[in-house]
This record gives structure tokens, sequence and C-alpha cells, in this order.
């Protein structure tokens, strides 16, 4: 066991735990919001202090070492904020969330969305009317096609059209020019 315990943060702690707080009052994700609160109070507690008191925490002259460029950094203004707004934040985020869900609903009830869900059921009849659609083109005609400008074979062909092998190789053959 170590026989001296720091009863103060140290600067790379201070810096976590003020990034923390940042971290939980910018987020717009409610997870990470959560998550960054609950590692600056686990900081917080390691010292026996709340978010606010750590939050508040200025280093003792005694513990701060006496070099120019720490004093420095301990005079300069915190710029973090109280953990009492982090949560009051959060907690008004989430009821203006609930608040606008509300909103929509009562919006979705009155008919605010019956337009859209037209344009919607319009669009859908429209796609199934052409992928539901028997007319193709005469298989002949398309038989003649693909003999002429592909190289595909005869039972490529045959599986495209739906004919007879032999009567693609009849047309085929018909087709050809008398030399």
């Amino acid at each position: 066991m170590r026989s001296t315990i720091n009863n103060y943060f140290t600067e790379a702690e201070r810096n976590r735990f003020r990034n923390l707080l940042e971290l939980a009052n910018d987020s717009k994700y409610p997870g990470e919001r959560e998550n960054a609160l609950a590692a600056a109070t686990r900081i917080a507690q390691k010292y026996n202090m709340t978010l606010d008191e750590a939050a508040r925490w200025k280093p003792d002259e005694k513990t701060s070492n006496k070099n120019s460029i720490t004093e420095g950094l301990y005079q300069q203004p915190v710029k973090t904020k109280d953990a009492s707004n982090i949560v009051a934040n959060q907690q008004s985020a989430e009821e203006e969330k609930k608040q606008w869900q509300t909103a929509m609903d009562q919006a979705k009830e009155r008919g605010l969305d019956k337009a859209e869900n037209a344009k919607k059921a319009a669009q859908e009849a429209a796609s199934a009317r052409r992928q539901n659609s028997k007319t193709r083109r005469n298989p002949e005609a398309h038989t003649n096609i693909l003999l002429n400008e592909t190289s595909l074979s005869c039972e490529e062909i045959s599986d495209i059209t739906g004919l007879d092998v032999y009567k693609i190789i009849a047309m085929k053959l018909k087709s050809r020019n008398a030399a």
C-alpha cells in the first residue's frame, strides 16, 4: 500500500474531469452524456467530493508547485459548468423531446401526414403495376434481336425468351444470307 495518498486532483485528472463535464453538457447522444457524467462522478468520488465540489475545487497553495508554469495554469479561470447545470440541461432536453413527440402524435391525429401517406401509396401502386406487368416483347422479335446483336448461345436465348432451342436454331439458319 502507498504510504501517502494525494488529497487533490492532479492536473491530468482536472483536465479529464473538465473534459468529461463539457462532453456531458454538449453531447447530443443521451448514452454518451450518461457515461461522461458517470466517469466524472467516479473521479469526484475518488476524492470524496460531489460533482459540484469537484467542479469548483481549486488547489491549495501548499499542494501546488511554486514554478511559474503550474501557477499560471491554476490562475486561469475554469470554464467547466456546474454538474447541476449539466443534469438540468439533460432533463430539459428529455422534456423537450417528450413534448415534441406528443406534438407530432397530435398532429398526426389531426391528419398532418395524410398527404404524405397518399403520395407514398400512389408511388407504391405505380411500382407494383410496373413489377407485375405481363406485357412483354414478342418472343420471336426478341430472339431475332438477340441473334443479330449478341453472341449469346441458343440455350441462353432460349432461357431469356422462353422459346424452344430448335425454333431458335431454325430462326438463326433462316436469317443467314445465301452464299
